[in-house]
């Protein structure tokens, strides 16, 4: 059963608007929630967008540049902004994670930060050049899985350890924003582990919190959902985004859920032991029972508290001969009967 603490990253990604203060705003609202991690992204655009690439539908809806490569201009970071965010992630005890779409940016982050993952998103789980440089590290990789077949996360997975058996978790992910609940299949991620045999997350873009916490009761290791400040400003992802207030209920319930999955054994606290002697039932003498009698079954009935002869002794009670009086509608005791 879950019984470890889920790993909770809030994906910022380009929620801060290419506003490095917007960024160190949500960092610092972000680490006070208790998540464990801020994800952000990096990319060159020039070096990750073809003169051929187009915006998707739901960035069209969101977001008013002509061009992909327009729009990942506009809400960019360059690399010295993303020194400054690892600096005041580590300033406020949250792990920086960052998603890099392009080599340069990838041996960028790798060389000058000491991140904790490094992480595969959906889009990128063919692109065999980022792969083969993480396969040559010994960093763990997150690998996210929206859009991919189990038989294209195989070979994901075979690419990642081409050299050497990689720590990996592997996220169920649906790339959509938002996603509808219908399409969410959360079963898929139970189905992941069972095939791949790698640790499972979920990588949320429903909107609300239900399927996270769905996901963590299931067992799931690692939780990424998107986060901003204010679900109206410009830009594609915080339509599909969940505000810090609501991060902070959702860190609640995660934390609340791994208390309440707790142990696979069966186990009581002391209050529950006290109402267990209350309410069970015990062998009790119907009317008095006088010394030397022979205890029938029409002598006895079953009654509360729970803290005499279990009813299910009943057949060693029957037969029994009684050592001392036992007044009616009282529960009888072992030491009252003889051997």
């Amino acid at each position: 059963m879950h019984t470890k603490k889920t790993y909770i990253i809030a994906e910022i990604g380009p929620n801060h608007n290419g506003d490095i203060n917007l960024a160190f705003k949500m960092i610092e609202k972000l680490a006070k929630t208790g998540i464990d991690a801020i994800k952000f992204q990096i990319t060159i655009p020039e070096n990750a967008y073809s003169d051929d690439a187009f915006k998707v539908d739901y960035q069209k809806k969101n977001e008013t540049s002509k061009s992909p490569l327009e729009m990942s201009k506009k809400y960019l970071l360059s690399f010295d902004q993303h020194r400054l965010l690892y600096e005041k992630c580590q300033e406020h005890k949250v792990d920086y994670i960052c998603s890099a779409f392009e080599m340069e940016s990838l041996k960028f982050i790798d060389n000058h930060f000491n991140m904790p993952y490094f992480k595969i998103p959906s889009g990128e789980i063919f692109s065999v050049d980022l792969i083969d440089y993480m396969a040559k590290r010994n960093r763990p990789i997150i690998l996210s899985t929206g859009m991919a077949t189990f038989d294209e996360i195989e070979t994901a997975i075979g690419l990642i350890n081409q050299n050497f058996k990689k720590e990996i978790i592997i996220l169920h992910c649906i790339s959509n924003y938002p996603a509808p609940l219908e399409d969410v299949n959360l079963n898929t991620m139970l189905e992941l582990k069972r095939r791949f045999n790698y640790p499972t997350g979920f990588s949320d873009h429903t909107e609300g919190n239900d399927a996270a916490i769905a996901a963590v009761a299931l067992g799931a290791t690692m939780v990424e959902k998107h986060v901003t400040l204010d679900k109206n400003l410009p830009g594609p992802d915080h339509k599909a985004s969940i505000t810090i207030e609501e991060f902070a209920s959702l860190v609640k319930s995660i934390r609340n859920v791994e208390k309440m999955m707790g142990k696979s054994e069966k186990t009581f606290s002391e209050a529950e032991l006290k109402i267990k002697s209350a309410v069970r039932k015990s062998i009790v003498a119907k009317g008095d029972l006088p010394i030397g009698h022979i205890i029938t079954e029409d002598d006895i009935c079953y009654k509360r508290p729970g803290t005499g002869i279990s009813p299910i002794e009943k057949d060693r009670v029957i037969g029994k001969r009684v050592k001392g009086v036992i007044a009616g509608n009282r529960l009888i005791h072992w030491e009252q009967l003889e051997k």
